[in-house]
């Protein structure tokens, strides 16, 4: 039988076709064959409340302690930004950089711990404050990369700290570390500026508070905000009125602490020395008795000011960052913990020709930027005594 060629065409492009459909149909491609079930989605990272984040915090502190650093790089966002604030040193951006500034201080004293006085936790903002002890037995990297040797003296001095964690409050983003190089510096017997002496702490766990958001705590901060204003008034009578009578004050940058009558003393030698002095807030916030303002001391010294040393007007001007806890009651000041570095102070004041050069001992540090005066030593939990030095 005879069979057209156009029929031949025809046949053979139908099976070429069944063909396509039946591998289609065997790849998957078919409607009778059951959609691939969509991947897992990963569960959402616990959030930590307000004591996990405490106990967290804590934990990562002991890690320091013990010098576990895989646990205490845990601690940390690989964006971290660690800040020694008016240290002079750069901020360390990175994990990485975090990790070496860290080994590089317990390179210079390995025997360094932290001992936790007060640890105030604020949604995702924790605020510390920890009393650091050591022995100087490794280099320790001065000003200008200067390296300073050995001293085998011990240092004993308190440190406020502010951590920013992410929303889960189990990684810190950002840090800021305040304390007082001079003070350590005079331990190590590098310095013949007067400074406390080396502290130990006799508290067995630190106080930890959290901010509930009361109105009481609204209420202290909006009293911190006057008083703040009144300050920068230069309204010396103002400012006292929202201090106890028998209020304590410590500067942590200052040998001795002060009462509320030197307090006010020197807040009006202050504003006779800096005519021009203000606060700039950054930040404030609540947390239970206690207030946190972080901020900055800005002023031009255009007058003699004793209890910094200053015997004439140096006419520079002065910028200083700093972190302030006070305890309120009853609406008044009952204590006051203020940090800053007052060598940076002085530095800018031109009373330090040289960071980490000896110097008289009247003009190396930066004075009271609030108040001068004498008393004891504490801390938020009055637990801290002094210590002498450790013989050579």
């Amino acid at each position: 039988m005879r069979v057209e060629a156009r029929t031949i065409v025809r046949a053979a492009a139908a099976l070429s076709i069944a063909a396509l459909v039946a591998i289609s149909v065997a790849c998957g491609g078919g409607q009778s064959q059951q959609q691939a079930a969509p991947a897992a989605t990963a569960p959402a990272p616990k959030v930590l409340t307000a004591a996990e984040r405490a106990s967290w915090y804590q934990d990562c502190w002991a890690h320091f302690n013990n010098k576990a650093w895989d646990p205490f790089k845990a601690c940390f966002a690989d964006t971290v930004e660690s800040d020694q604030v008016d240290s002079g040193q750069p901020v360390a951006k990175g994990i990485d950089a975090m990790l070496a500034n860290t080994k590089m201080i317990t390179g210079a004293f390995p025997d360094m711990k932290g001992t936790g006085e007060l640890i105030l936790i604020d949604g995702d903002t924790i605020v510390s404050v920890y009393l650091l002890n050591g022995t100087h037995t490794g280099p320790l990297a001065g000003p200008g990369g200067q390296s300073i040797p050995a001293t085998n003296k011990s240092i004993g001095y308190v440190q406020a700290h502010l951590a920013q964690t992410d929303p889960t409050g189990g990684k810190v983003v950002k840090e800021e570390f305040y304390s007082d190089s001079g003070t350590m510096m005079a331990q190590l017997g590098l310095s013949p500026a007067p400074a406390r002496p080396v502290m130990t702490s006799a508290t067995a766990a630190p106080r930890v508070v959290v901010a509930a958001g009361t109105p009481a705590e609204m209420s202290h901060v909006e009293a911190s905000r006057v008083q703040m204003a009144a300050f920068n008034s230069h309204d010396a009578k103002s400012v006292d009125a929202y201090n106890a009578p028998d209020a304590v004050f410590h500067e942590m940058a200052q040998p001795k602490d002060q009462t509320a009558k030197e307090s006010l003393e020197g807040t009006r030698d202050m504003f006779k020395a800096f005519p021009d002095a203000k606060l700039v807030p950054l930040s404030i916030r609540g947390v239970g008795d206690y207030v946190v303002a972080v901020g900055r001391f800005e002023g031009t010294n255009k007058g003699p000011m004793a209890a910094m040393g200053i015997k004439k007007a140096t006419g520079k001007s002065v910028s200083v960052r700093y972190l302030d806890i006070t305890r309120w009651e009853s609406g008044k000041t009952k204590e006051e913990w203020l940090f800053y570095d007052g060598m940076a102070f002085a530095t800018q004041l031109g009373l330090v020709k040289k960071l980490g050069q000896k110097t008289d001992p009247l003009t190396s540090r930066g004075g009271r930027v609030f108040r001068p005066g004498a008393a004891a030593y504490s801390t938020p939990t009055g637990q801290l005594t002094p210590v002498p030095s450790r013989p050579q």
